[in-house]
């Protein structure tokens, strides 16, 4: 056959899934995060640990992992690792253990924390005394008040404390008072926890001639105890001289780490508390002083570059931080300014818009720019006559415009006039405005629920975004006049006689005081004061008005600010909210009709209904006919939740105000 005739058919290659698993990865790639020091073998892991000469560095080894842990505190063939460490560690050698503890466990008696026997809170010190492991912090209250949690049983014992107590107590007396340094056992005072002296009295009882005899294996074991006790306690003592020599080489090596990091400050032109707070030196002088090592230039020279950068960015962090504690300062000194004005009757801005005016911009400056003195600017914007007279300039620029654009919504474009008796249409009582953008008021103006010139400048509209909270730009494009509150203060004004060009208008009022009722209301004996009527106007298109004589009006007064007291928060106004003695003022009739009556509970009945009731098919329950019997009745005390709810069911009245309702004071 010829090998034209002959087609090669390529075998498909099979996934070699399972190679790379049993081979391992190449000798020239690492498994990334995996940590090979504790595969080393335990010559060379004692290599790099006898280096450290402190067993504390040993212990925080052997508690990175199980199989360290269990490399050098399981395995005994690591005990030379803690003995040969433990001979070569600072300030000299450890004293050697005795045989209730395994190397591992000896370490960590002497170099572990705890908590405090006096306040209970953790701390790295050592023990104040080793025999009894009492451990005291650095507080000077715990060490002063230690000996409240001691027992001096010295007169007890009369002499025979070595030949009867088995129980360690202090070593020395400079456990807890450096003045004194006796220790054992030339230390003549004996003291023991009170927990370890309640514990050994009880064995004490049943050991001691002065009881029955005892059991033999209680002797036995108390005499074991006895024979132990000496070793315990020089093994204290020992521990106790080389506490104080560690302490004493401690400070030591810290004066003069601080020392050399003064030096080195002053050399680099460096502030020394910077450069002990940095993250690179701050770590390295830290463990310097805990490994009982001065700090040289051969630790520092290789980390020069960074603490440089780390210094820069603190002094950097600092200047930002003061910076923008001059920026707050400044922008409260011109809040206020601000305030003042205001309170002050000025026409001004917004806050917002206020803090956009050139010369508080100049005088508030930025975070980051140029800035005037924070401490002097309080006191100049409030002296300054410039300050003032720059304010008044840039608030007349400001309102300019927005002057201009309401008076012509006024129908006064271009207004001028020689008089000086006739008021700006802009400051009339007739001028009135709605914001077309959120349709709201501040505080101030929830009575009328529109807005004077100074109101419309003072507008705030909220955000619509509710996570960024940032401030509307104000635009005196959102305004509309307020037409039935002009007409409405217009024609009272007719009824009063004058206009609202005249200056005394506002006072001729104001004087009128409650004696404006609404006649639009047909139904209902309506009464007001001049604030409550440009209120009320928005619930009528074409509202009309009449002023009642002195001394005549409803028998019900009206009370200015009723409701604005009953919304607010506090336990003072929800109490007043819960007494059932507020009544519907609409449920009066206009006029007193021949068919009404008043029973016996002071509730007025007519033989027309209120509310349109909806009859069901089917008997009713007492409860029920009563419920509906009692909704008939047009002046039921309620309370002024209940009177919202009636006023929006019924009325239809979704804001209550003070001519709604009234409040029925109790009968004499």
């Amino acid at each position: 056959m010829s090998s034209g005739s002959l087609t090669a058919v390529p075998t498909p290659k099979k996934r070699r899934t399972y190679v790379r698993e049993l081979q391992g990865p190449p000798e020239s790639e690492s498994v990334p995060g995996k940590c090979l020091f504790p595969t080393l073998p335990l010559e060379l892991l004692a290599e790099i640990l006898i280096q450290t000469n402190s067993p504390c560095d040993v212990l925080s080894v052997a508690r990175t992992s199980k199989l360290l842990c269990s490399t050098l505190v399981c395995n005994t063939a690591a005990d030379f690792i803690w003995r040969t460490i433990r001979k070569n560690c600072l300030p000299h050698a450890l004293p050697d253990p005795t045989p209730n503890f395994s190397e591992a466990a000896y370490a960590a008696f002497v170099y572990d924390g705890g908590p405090c026997d006096a306040c209970k809170e953790d701390t790295k010190e050592f023990y104040a005394s080793f025999a009894t492991r009492l451990r005291l912090c650095r507080n000077t209250r715990c060490r002063t008040g230690i000996r409240k949690h001691l027992m001096d049983v010295t007169t007890i014992f009369k002499g025979r404390a070595r030949e009867e107590i088995w129980v360690p107590y202090a070593e020395s007396t400079h456990c807890f008072d450096p003045t004194l340094d006796n220790a054992w056992p030339e230390n003549p005072t004996i003291l023991m926890k009170k927990s370890d002296w309640e514990r050994f009295r009880a064995d004490y009882a049943a050991f001691s001639a002065l009881s029955p005899p005892p059991s033999e294996e209680l002797q036995k074991a108390c005499t074991d105890q006895i024979a132990k006790f000496p070793k315990v306690m020089e093994l204290a003592v020992a521990l106790q001289k080389w506490k104080s020599a560690y302490v004493t080489m401690h400070s030591t090596i810290k004066t003069k780490n601080e020392q050399w990091a003064k030096a080195l400050a002053a050399q680099e032109g460096w502030d020394g508390h910077d450069l002990l707070d940095s993250q690179s030196y701050g770590s390295l002088h830290r463990h310097k002083n805990h490994v009982l090592e001065e700090v040289t230039l051969r630790d520092f020279l290789p980390m020069k570059p960074l603490i440089e950068a780390q210094l820069l960015k603190m002094q950097t962090h600092r200047q930002n931080q003061e910076n923008e504690a001059s920026y707050r300062q400044r922008r409260d000194d011109v809040k206020q300014y601000y305030n003042r004005l205001r309170s002050a009757g000025t026409v001004v801005p917004s806050l917002y818009e206020f803090r956009k005016l050139s010369v508080m911009t100049t005088m508030q400056g930025s975070v980051t720019g140029p800035r005037p003195n924070s401490s002097g600017l309080a006191k100049d914007m409030k002296n300054s006559a410039l300050v003032a007279e720059l304010v008044a300039a840039d608030l007349k620029t400001w309102m300019a415009s927005a002057r201009e654009k309401l008076s012509e919504l006024l129908g006064f474009p271009k207004w001028r006039s020689a008089s000086k008796t006739k008021l700006h249409p802009l400051d009339r009582i007739t001028a009135r405005f709605m914001c077309q953008g959120c349709g709201k008021v501040a505080k101030r103006y929830e009575k009328e629920r529109c807005l004077d010139f100074a109101g419309v400048c003072a507008h705030e509209c909220p955000s619509n975004n509710k996570t960024d909270r940032k401030q509307v730009d104000w635009s005196v494009d959102r305004f509309v006049k307020d037409d039935e509150a002009s007409n409405a203060v217009a024609r009272l004004l007719t009824l009063v006689g004058i206009t609202d060009e005249d200056t005394t208008a506002r006072n001729t009022v104001k004087m009128l005081g409650a004696r404006i009722r609404c006649l639009s209301c047909e139904h209902a004996f309506i009464i007001m004061d001049f604030p409550t009527l440009i209120g009320h106007s928005h619930r009528h298109d074409n509202m009309q008005t009449a002023i009642l004589p002195e001394g005549e009006g409803s028998e019900y007064p009206f009370e200015a600010g009723l409701s604005a007291r009953l919304m607010n928060m506090g336990s003072k106004p929800q109490k007043l909210r819960s007494d059932a003695n507020y009544r519907c003022r609409h449920c009066i009739p206009a006029s007193k009709s021949a068919d009404a009556g008043i029973d016996g509970e002071g509730q007025v009945y007519t033989g027309e209904s209120i509310v349109n009731e909806s009859h069901t098919e089917g008997s009713q329950t007492g409860n029920q006919n009563g419920r509906q019997r009692n909704r008939k009745n047009k002046l039921r005390s309620m309370n002024f939740n209940a009177l919202r709810s009636h006023l929006k069911e019924v009325h239809i009245i979704e804001m209550v105000s003070d001519e709604d309702f009234f409040v029925q004071t109790p009968a004499k």
